[in-house]
């Protein structure tokens, strides 16, 4: 995933302001620093918690 695109018409806006929230909260939590790739690299090795919210957030974003 490398930008989550313009924001969207009024009747999407919200869903939109949700993804790129929970995008900003992993980018600060993990510390991701890529100017190009909105949730850098998938992590190497599975860690729970950051593997499976990088699934969720990878899948959500696909549609923008």
């Amino acid at each position: 995933m490398t930008v989550l695109g313009p924001v969207p018409p009024a009747y999407r806006t919200q869903e939109w302001m949700d993804h790129a929230t929970q995008v900003l909260a992993y980018r600060v939590t993990y510390g991701i620093t890529d100017q190009a790739v909105a949730l850098g690299a998938a992590p190497d090795e599975y860690v729970p918690r950051r593997t499976e919210w990088h699934r969720e957030l990878v899948k959500n974003l696909r549609g923008w």
